[in-house]
C-alpha cells in the first residue's frame, strides 16, 4: 500500500474535532464539525480514499462507528 489517509477524532458533545493526515505524516486537514448525524454523513462524503479513522472510545460514539461503518460497505 503505498497511500493511505489516517484520521483522528475528538468527539465533544457539540462538536468532533479532526485531524487528516497522510501515510507520510503530512496534515491534510484539521478542523471541527458538528457532532450530529449530518454534519458527519456530509464531511465523511468529501473524504478521499482510501482512509482509516481512530477516535477515542466513550459510551455515546455508537453512532459515529456506525456512521462510518455504513460509508466503507458502499
Amino acid at each position: 500500500m503505498t497511500s493511505m489517509n489516517f484520521i483522528g477524532l475528538d468527539i465533544h458533545k457539540k462538536t468532533i474535532s479532526y485531524c487528516v493526515k497522510d501515510i507520510g505524516g503530512k496534515v491534510l486537514s484539521e478542523g471541527k464539525i458538528p457532532a450530529t448525524r449530518q454534519g458527519l454523513q456530509e464531511w465523511v462524503g468529501t473524504l478521499v480514499e482510501p482512509w482509516t479513522v481512530a477516535m477515542e472510545a466513550t459510551m455515546f460514539t455508537g453512532w459515529i462507528y456506525a456512521t462510518f461503518d455504513r460509508t466503507r460497505q458502499r
